[in-house]
């Protein structure tokens, strides 16, 4: 823009210097009276005409390359689902009894099922671009993140908390409970789900701060407006090993399928099983001491197919029951593909649109050029050599 302001002065500059120089030639070739009848058809004012045109054709090129553009606003849809996502951490999900993958050997990240669940839970979430995701992770108790479609918080969610920061335990009620209550806060006191919180006061004034006054037509901002059009779908995916089922966690099961919450399970682990170890409660590393029963014998842990195939039947279909990949690398390719079945909603929202206007300003730069081209510097005369 700055060049384009440029231009003319320039333009205006050259045209002085040439217009001197022209003068102190005229006056080494000859006496004036006679000079002046040889040259007397050109024409000073066609050129600065000329000038006027190439300058201003310059200007505008400039502008063009300034790529100016003008705001707008125009509809977009947004389509995706609301999902809450839920990896036990509890002792037994430290078990070895899975291989490594590329991640972990270049990483040197223990071996585990955790490990391998948190692999397999950033794959998920890399794979679903347009959906909401509330992070959830869990063992006797649930810590849980609302609905965010910042995937990258909801990934460092699922790495950072470990066993370590929970009690132990293993409660699929709770992540149930807790993840159907994030997907539907609008139910919070028909479904007791009031304990878990809602979106808490993260945000609000310091004491003895307050806010400052409200930016003034916020409500009104076009852009901020969401109309939905069909309600978004649902689903609820848990990675665990599983655990004793019992009646409660059927019956969070059968309520979430109620509110038409999907419900997915992936197992981790292997039939065989392996042992469990205590857990370090500073690190949330496992120790080199097994978990022992009150006989003595050691804790072995294995996955849990039956239990979990049965709440999965009774969340609708006992084909949501997927069990993980025990060696190479991690597989998001089924779950993705069982979480297209699940509708996904429809919204439209108002966002700005900058669109670039640099074509008209070329197409008159170049217009101009042509007719300056056309412009002779000379201008007709009988005779010319006539005083």
């Amino acid at each position: 823009v700055w060049v384009a302001i440029a231009v003319p002065f320039a333009v205006l500059a050259l045209q002085l210097y040439d217009r001197a120089r022209r003068r102190r030639l005229t006056t080494r070739l000859g006496e004036l009276p006679v000079i002046g009848k040889v040259i007397a058809s050109a024409s000073p004012g066609r050129r600065i005409v000329k000038d006027v045109l190439a300058g201003t054709a310059a200007a505008l090129i400039a502008v063009a390359a300034a790529r100016p553009q003008i705001t707008g606003m125009r509809k977009v849809e947004l389509r995706g689902l609301d999902l809450a996502l839920a990896v036990d951490v509890s002792k037994s999900m430290l078990v070895d009894d899975v291989g490594p993958t590329t991640e972990m050997t270049e990483k040197k990240i223990e071996t585990t099922r955790l490990a391998r669940a948190r692999e397999l839970a950033r794959a998920v979430i890399d794979e679903l671009p347009g959906d909401r995701i509330a992070p959830v992770v869990f063992a006797a108790s649930a810590a849980h993140f609302p609905l965010t479609e910042d995937h990258l918080v909801a990934g460092n969610f699922i790495r950072d908390l470990g066993p370590a920061d929970l009690p132990q335990g293993s409660n699929l009620a709770e992540v149930f409970r807790v993840s159907r209550c994030l997907l539907r806060p609008d139910l919070y006191e028909d479904l007791g789900c009031a304990r878990i919180g809602r979106r808490g006061h993260g945000g609000d004034p310091l004491h003895g701060e307050r806010l400052g006054p409200k930016p003034k037509g916020r409500d009104k901002d076009p852009e901020a407006a969401i109309e939905q059009k069909v309600e978004r779908g649902k689903a609820i995916v848990v990675f665990t090993d599983g655990g004793d089922s019992d009646a409660e966690e059927f019956r969070e099961v059968a309520i979430a399928r109620e509110l038409g919450i999907a419900v997915f399970l992936v197992g981790f682990g292997t039939p065989a099983g392996g042992i469990v170890y205590d857990v370090d409660s500073f690190s949330g590393k496992r120790t080199g001491t097994p978990k022992r029963l009150p006989d003595g014998s050691t804790v072995v842990s294995k996955r849990d197919d039956a239990g979990m195939k049965a709440l999965a039947e009774a969340g609708g279909d006992p084909k949501r029951y997927l069990p993980a990949t025990e060696r190479g690398e991690v597989d998001p390719a089924p779950i993705i593909d069982a979480l297209r079945a699940v509708n996904r909603g429809l919204a439209t929202k108002q966002v700005k649109d900058l669109r670039d206007i640099y074509q008209p300003f070329l197409f008159a730069a170049l217009m101009l050029l042509v007719i300056e081209a056309a412009i002779s510097t000379r201008r007709r005369q009988r005779y010319p050599e006539a005083p």
